[in-house]
């Protein structure tokens, strides 16, 4: 397993009418994500040209940091709530720094 530092960027775009509630679904997996020994950082942005677009920006001392990561509750929590808030699948890209 690699020691590198990965950076992860998740677009979310919303359902027309439902962009504060993923906005809000969103914010609640921030504070429990950032508290994992493996989070470098973790933040959401919103767009300015598109208010139904979100951006995660994340970045995990290794791949072994996102593993842990993806089985966690608040992660699973936030895949069910933004399921039926999104208009399309995410759209995430992983980069090895």
């Amino acid at each position: 397993m690699s020691s590198r530092e990965i950076l992860v960027i998740a677009k979310f775009t919303a359902q027309a009418g439902k962009a504060d509630e993923l906005s809000d679904a969103i914010k609640r997996c921030i504070e429990p994500s950032r508290a994992e020994a493996g989070n470098v950082h973790y933040g959401l942005y919103r767009s300015v040209e598109n208010r139904h677009v979100f951006i995660i920006h994340e970045t995990w001392k290794n791949r072994g940091a996102i593993d842990f990561h993806l089985e966690q509750s608040h992660f699973k929590t936030l895949i069910k709530e933004t399921k039926v808030l999104i208009s399309c699948e995410p759209v995430i890209s992983t980069i090895s720094l």
